[in-house]
């Protein structure tokens, strides 16, 4: 809790003076990089870690191998900071928000605050407790960058730990175990993580110090992709079928050679497997960590490592997998094949990659060999984090929404985004709205734009999603909401992630968009039923009576085992007479309905 009042060692100035003293001095005037080998923990995992530091310019370069997963990095090499995630896979964080944090993250790597020279804006936030001592706060944002609170112990004067505010969460970094190390004094215990998904960090007990005079450019370089992705028969690319579920993009593909299973082709995921899958494939699971998504909350993780995933005739080698305990409601398919889990990133990273909904084809093609032959509109795109990110822009104003391949439903404003822009009170409230995504529900309204232009293709009277979700991906506050099935099908799209660019050509036919002529919101929970958890008022349902609680056991004389998710919303937009057998309480009756 901060203090009501200020005391005069709040001064900024002062507080970091004596910080300065505390860690050597003048000693780090001779100091050019650090660099901290030691024992890692993530997300249940064991390994090692090596972070350095580059005191003159700024440049960071943190280095994780893992048991189960492997490597993986994040380096700002002084221009641009760069992500190799576990697949080994490259790619830039070069959105507007990300450029902004690394002006931040390189003033707090050279140590600005201890320069009583410094311009970065200075405030003091009071004294609080944490834990079992006393910390004097204070916020720092440098010139072009975020603000960042720094935590300084009131006893030590060291930094006990930094916090900055994310898109979707806060993130903290904590700084203990403090020690001497020729003549400057350095931090032997480093953790960090988000309040969102706290088990989601890492922990860092550094064992040594290596300290420089001058700093190595060699090591923070722009990682180098991992290899392991290769086309089988030598061909040049791969062409695969698309199955098109509720408006959920699906391939198939095969785990180290087995039958193939499906999957969601996610711009926005990382290779998953259900748990389900996981016990399917005789994987052992390790690890303990966390997710977010689209939902409001978490869902806990493992991991597992496969010889090979292949589409078609496109294979990764040696790939980790996150292993999730989705409920029955994502991976169900009545009684088709049950959904296996996600493919994302590290084929994107990897293949430039052809939708075409119409025609119900995926293609993939190895980027290094790629060369564009789109005569459509060429849509540039940056990384705030592994979502791909365009300019769009609803009735005239425009944000970053993410093209979200992964999104089944309908384009989604985000609730930040729609308070700046007026559109939130320039709508009418629309009727609720509840989806599913990684973490849980998510909630919103419907609405009818009146423009939607992306690549300079004007769209008209667009259904959109207004969301005002507080937490999840959802959520976030600089940008503008996500785009997937309503918007790309209507193109045909390429994500080319070599040259960051989106293609949208032409499409010479486009799925058909179904309607809830029913005005029915259910979920599959168990195979037994469909949950009803909504109902639109002066609809069919609505004034034949059903209501939210409701279970529905049979679809037009057939028990509902017999029926996913998606197929139950196919039928819904299908005019006509239907007939639903309804469980309301401990009383079954049979509902007829006429669908226009």
């Amino acid at each position: 809790m901060v203090s009501a009042s200020m005391p005069p060692a709040c001064r900024a100035p002062y507080v970091f003076a004596q910080v300065r003293a505390t860690v050597g001095g003048g000693y780090w005037n001779a100091v050019a990089q650090t660099t901290a080998y030691g024992r890692a923990t993530m997300e249940g995992l064991r390994g090692t870690a090596r972070l350095d530091d580059d005191l003159s310019r700024g440049r960071y370069a943190q280095r994780f191998s893992l048991s189960v997963v492997g490597s993986s990095a994040e380096v700002d090499d002084g221009t641009t900071v760069w992500a190799q995630d576990h697949s080994g896979g490259v790619h830039a964080y070069d959105a507007p928000f990300p450029r902004r944090r690394a002006v931040t993250s390189a003033y707090l790597t050279r140590r600005g605050y201890l320069d009583p020279r410094t311009t970065a804006r200075l405030t003091c936030l009071g004294t609080r407790v944490e834990g079992n001592r006393s910390v004097t706060v204070i916020r720092v944002q440098p010139r072009g960058g975020i603000p960042a609170d720094l935590a300084i112990d009131v006893q030590t004067h060291l930094l006990a730990s930094v916090t900055e505010r994310l898109p979707i969460t806060t993130s903290v970094t904590t700084y203990a175990d403090y020690r001497a190390v020729d003549d400057v004094v350095l931090p032997f215990s480093i953790m960090s993580g988000t309040k969102a998904e706290p088990a989601d960090g890492y922990a860092v007990a550094v064992t040594r110090y290596r300290i420089r005079s001058r700093a190595r450019d060699a090591d923070f370089a722009k990682p180098t992709p991992a290899n392991g992705a290769r086309m089988v028969g030598r061909a040049t690319s791969t062409t695969v079928p698309m199955l098109l579920e509720g408006r959920q993009l699906l391939v198939w593909a095969s785990i180290d050679g087995r039958a193939p299973m499906p999957f969601i082709l996610d711009t926005g995921g990382h290779a998953i497997l259900t748990t389900l899958a996981a016990k399917t494939l005789g994987l052992r699971a390790y690890g303990a960590g966390e997710s977010g998504g689209a939902g409001s909350g978490t869902i806990a993780l493992q991991f597992a490592r496969v010889r090979s995933v292949r589409i078609g005739g496109a294979e990764l080698l040696d790939q980790p997998f996150l292993v999730i305990p989705y409920p029955y409601s994502f991976y169900e398919r009545g009684r088709k094949t049950p959904l296996a889990g996600i493919l994302g990133l590290e084929f994107f990273e990897r293949y430039a990659i052809r939708l075409d909904y119409g025609a119900r084809t995926v293609t993939f093609t190895p980027l290094a060999t790629f060369r564009s032959r789109s005569r459509g509109t060429r849509v540039p795109f940056t990384f705030q984090d592994d979502m791909p990110l365009v300019d769009a822009a609803p009735d005239g104003h425009v944000g970053l929404f993410g093209a979200d391949t992964g999104n089944a439903g309908s384009l989604i404003l985000f609730g930040p985004f729609l308070q700046r822009t007026g559109l939130l009170a320039r709508y009418p409230a629309g009727s609720l709205l509840i989806g599913h995504g990684t973490g849980g529900t998510n909630t919103a309204r419907r609405e009818t734009l009146r423009s939607f232009r992306l690549g300079g293709h004007r769209l008209v009277d667009v259904a959109a999603a207004f969301t005002q979700m507080t937490s999840g991906s959802f959520s976030s506050w600089t940008e503008a909401g996500n785009l997937g099935f309503s918007i790309l099908s209507r193109f045909v799209p390429t994500f080319d992630y070599a040259h960051q660019t989106l293609s949208l050509d032409h499409a010479s036919s486009v799925p058909p968009t179904l309607a809830n002529l029913a005005g029915l919101g259910t979920a599959k929970n168990g195979p037994d039923a469909f949950d009803v958890v909504l109902v639109r008022p002066n609809t069919p349902s609505a004034r034949a009576g059903i209501v939210a609680g409701d279970h529905i056991t049979a679809i037009d004389g057939t028990a509902a085992t017999a029926f996913s998710q998606a197929d139950f919303i196919t039928r819904l937009g299908r005019p006509g007479r239907l007939t639903l057998v309804v469980l309301h309480g401990a009383e079954t009756r049979t509902v007829p309905l006429v669908l226009r």
